[in-house]
């Protein structure tokens, strides 16, 4: 008999953010600011008994490796003898700063905690999708405030039992701008002087944001984060500037995009110059069993 559980997460943007390292990747994670998306990841998982235990995995009806969502589906199945298939969807792309694999695995853990029946505690769930990032050097931080939803405030970095976040609700239209190619977040977090860069220039950010947490300040701040810390090309940060008339953007960490709220067909014009758009809204649920 086949048991089948559903789920969505988020996805998450982040403006500014300090890397926080530890030997426990449940500690290990960051502080920084961000927003959770409508647009996100959806996923069935599908059960039952075999002989023989599998796992197969699709995104978009296609067949992938996905490494971060086989981590969380072979730690949540442990060594039952099952044959398991994940179907996630997203419309948001890879390595541009949209927390998509962190959403693909929030996603799994809780849809597949349905199928299965376990009912083991959210808290856990998240925190065995935050440790599939740390394991797969795919994310830091975007699991903990995607279970949450709206703005956040990441006050200390890591999985629930570690972490505190600060969470304000926010109603917007946002615009999310794909300005150039992926930024594996695995590149940037293994080369030490950009590090070295991240948290010099965001430790500062994350207690003004902390003093002053709104909306605006969001993007005020996350200007500063893009410019200082060297993240942002020439081109991230020419559609920045040229977004000041008719509303506000900053980068999304890590990618070579840009996530903006304002005159939204104004916006659209500018970034359709530069390259792909989506549209979407501010997700104030967070992470759910459908």
């Amino acid at each position: 008999m086949v048991s089948e559980g559903e789920a969505f997460c988020p996805g998450h943007v982040t403006a500014f953010f300090v890397v926080h390292d530890d030997p426990n990747p449940r500690a290990k994670g960051s502080r920084g600011a961000g927003l959770s998306l409508s647009l996100g990841v959806q996923t069935k998982a599908r059960v039952r008994d075999a002989p023989r235990p599998s796992i197969e995995i699709f995104v978009n009806e296609r067949r992938q490796k996905a490494d971060v969502t086989r981590w969380v589906t072979e730690k949540i199945v442990g060594l039952r003898s099952m044959e398991i298939r994940i179907l996630s969807e997203t419309s948001l792309p890879e390595s541009q700063g949209f927390g998509v694999s962190s959403a693909a695995a929030l996603s799994t853990a809780l849809a597949l905690d349905d199928a299965l029946g376990q009912g083991l505690p959210r808290d856990e769930l998240v925190a065995i999708a935050h440790e599939a990032e740390i394991a797969c050097q795919s994310g830091l931080g975007d699991v903990v405030p995607a279970s949450l939803g709206g703005m956040d405030l990441r006050v200390k970095p890591g999985a629930p039992g570690h972490a505190e976040v600060r969470t304000f609700p926010v109603t917007a239209d946002l615009l999310l701008a794909v300005l150039g190619p992926e930024m594996p977040t695995k590149g940037v977090l293994r080369d030490p002087a950009k590090v070295a860069a991240i948290n010099r220039v965001g430790g500062a950010l994350v207690e003004a944001f902390s003093q002053d947490p709104t909306f605006e300040r969001l993007f005020d701040l996350g200007n500063r984060f893009a410019e200082e810390s060297g993240l942002a090309n020439r081109t991230v940060l020419e559609v920045i500037h040229g977004s000041r008339m008719f509303g506000r953007a900053t980068m999304a960490m890590l990618g070579n995009s840009i996530f903006a709220a304002g005159n939204s067909e104004q916006l659209a014009t500018l970034y359709r110059k530069f390259g792909t758009l989506q549209r979407c809204e501010v997700d104030n649920q967070g992470a759910r069993v459908l």
